[in-house]
Parts: structure tokens; sequence; C-alpha cells
């Protein structure tokens, strides 16, 4: 087992390094907006000693999750084991199967330096032995607990974890088996990452009186298709469409992709916060600018306690945007419950999720 640890240890070292600043004396803080993300975890497996093999052996889990709120996600766990006989020329036992599997995170993952989280979930595992005809696949429950790092970089983490798995398998004279492992690895995001960066204050430059004037070069930093030098209002949303000078032209409407709220509250989460900080410039640079903030609900549950839901939310926002920045006559909060839809009927947690959104409609000045 010597290789197996050694190899657990060169994961950790490898996302420690990564996690380390790169020495210009800054620092960075990244937010994430996709869910969902992979990772690879290899370990030790401690098999029941009534198998008849060993007490080691060597496991591997590929994993696919999806967090869908700040505290519940799923997994899809791909996972092989070899429980080592002591016997040479092929005779070890091999175990391989799959999961899917309910994680509860006791902190919210995006904001706590380490996360202990939970699992339980259901699939079946194929027992290869000698002799093959007792080779045979079984139901199989699991259940485990772990510790998962804050983005160390690029959204990498740091994962360990201790797991229970028992198979319905018959071998030997016996039924039921329970086993156990231990894994160390990394979760890999799958989504976009925004990374923002602060570096210390440089040291004052002498400025010298230029003679040749140097042409600017043509810049735009909104990319409302207005350069820089003749933008009368900066800072413009992406999707909404300006006229020659750069200001919002009125009677568009845009969503708020990934603007998302704590479930049944109008808390704003922090990637919430982190978009409305490139929207709030928009209201800044462009003081004429004045939206209605549309709050809309899915159609899971009453229309009147959805009313007031979309209107704290909307207020929610609301109070964001003037607390960066905004004016207040700016800006107009309305609450619209379930009453516009986009998808209707609701199918799938999918199509929910989509109803469940913030819209600005631009309003005439």
């Amino acid at each position: 087992m010597r290789t197996h640890v050694c190899f657990a240890l060169a994961l950790l070292a490898l996302a420690s390094a990564a996690a380390a600043q790169d020495g210009t004396g800054g620092r960075s803080e990244t937010s994430y907006i996709s869910p969902d993300y992979i990772a690879v975890l290899p370990g030790y497996a401690l098999p029941d000693r009534r198998r008849g093999t060993l007490r080691s052996g060597f496991t591997a889990s590929g994993i696919y999750g999806y967090q869908f709120t700040d505290h519940f996600g799923v997994e899809a766990n791909i996972q092989g084991s070899v429980f080592e006989t002591g016997n040479t020329g092929g005779t070890d036992f091999y175990q391989w199967g799959a999961t899917v599997d309910l994680t509860y995170s006791l902190f919210d993952r995006r904001k706590a330096p380490v996360t202990p989280f939970g699992l339980i979930g259901v699939g079946g595992m194929y027992q290869d032995v000698v002799p093959q005809t007792q080779s045979a696949g079984t139901f199989a429950p699991d259940a485990g607990i772990g510790l998962v790092t804050q983005p160390l970089y690029h959204g990498i983490r740091v994962r360990v974890e201790g797991r229970y798995l028992h198979d319905f398998y018959h071998y030997l004279g016996h039924y039921g088996f329970n086993d156990y492992r231990t894994l160390l690895g990394v979760e890999i995001p799958l989504g976009r990452v925004i990374e923002r960066s602060v570096q210390a204050p440089s040291a004052p430059v002498e400025v010298k009186e230029v003679i040749k004037e140097v042409p600017r070069p043509w810049v735009d930093s909104d990319g409302d298709g207005v350069d820089d030098e003749h933008d009368l209002c900066p800072g413009t949303p992406k999707g909404l469409k300006v006229d020659a000078h750069g200001c919002v032209i009125p009677g568009q409407e845009i969503a708020l992709n990934g603007v998302s709220f704590e479930f049944n509250k109008a808390t704003l989460t922090a990637n919430a916060e982190t978009i409305l900080d490139t929207v709030a410039p928009a209201f800044t640079g462009q003081p004429t600018l004045k939206v209605e903030i549309a709050g809309h609900t899915d159609g899971v549950g009453g229309a009147a306690a959805n009313l007031k839901l979309s209107q704290r939310r909307a207020e929610a926002v609301r109070r964001y945007l003037i607390s960066r920045g905004a004016k207040p006559e700016q800006l107009i909060a309305r609450g619209y419950g379930k009453s516009r839809p986009l998808i209707k009927p609701e199918r799938t947690a999918a199509d929910r999720e989509r109803n469940r959104r913030v819209e600005f409609h631009v309003l005439e000045k």
C-alpha cells in the first residue's frame, strides 16, 4: 500500500502548493458561478475480514457532483477497489460499481475555510472473485463523512472522506459484507470562475511632460460597442442595447442570470452579490437610467405567498444596488409572484429554477 499512500500525499502537496500566493504581494478573491464539479479520490480500502482477503486494498472514486442549495447536493460516484488476497497470479478480489449520494454540507462551501459534510446513498456493486462462478452483482447502500477546503487555486479544493459500504453478497457461506474506505483527492469546478486580485500599492512614479502626443488605443471596457473615450454612460450591463453615446435604450428587458436567494427567503447569496457588483456601475455611470426590478417565483405554493416573496426579493436587490451607489429614484421594485412563468407547466426542477428569476425592465427617462 506504500504506492497508494504516496500518491495521495502527492495530490495533497500539489493542491497546497497551487494555493500559495505568487510573491507579488497581492491576494486573490474568487467567486464561483456554476454549482457542479468533478472529484478524483484515490484511497485505502479496509474490506470485511469474512471475505477471506487481507485487511488492506486500494480504492478509487470518480465523482460528478451538483450543489443545488448552500447545503444540499447530489453526487454520482463511479468506484473500483482491489482487495489483496496475498496470492500471486492475479487472484485478488476485485469490486467495482456506482452509487448516487445525497450530500449535506454543514457550512456554505463558498465561504467557510473548511466545511464538514456527510453523505448517504444507494447503488450497485459487482464482485469479481475466484472462482469466476462466484462473481455476482449486488445492491449496495453507502454512507460517509468528510471535509472539503475552500477554493485554493482556480476553484480547486482538497477533499478527504471516510465511507462505509454494505453489499448483499453471498460468499464463503456468509451473506452481507461491511467495507470501509479512506479517500483523499481534489474537487475541480466545471463552471465559469471570476477572479479578482488586489495588489499592494506601488511607490510614487515621477511623471514627466510628454512632448509628442501618442494616439490613444481603442478601448471598450463595458463591451457595449462604444469606446471609452466617447462613452457617456460607462458600465453598461452585458446584453443591453445602447445608443451612439453608449447609453441604455429604454423599453428593454434583461434577466439577471445567477442572482439567487436562500431557500424560501429574500436573502441574497454570495453569487448574487458578486453579479450585482458588476451591474451597479451602470447606474452611477448613467444617472438618467431608470429600471423596474421584477421578481418572479416558481409555481410551487400559493399565489399570495409567492407574490409577497417575489416583492421582498425585488426589494432586496434594490437595497443592495443602492448600497453600491445607485440612486433610490433609479430603481422600482415590483414582485410578480408566479403570474409570469417562462416555462409552463413546470415538469422538472430545472423548469422551476428558470422561473425563479430577477429581471431588469428599462423604463423611459
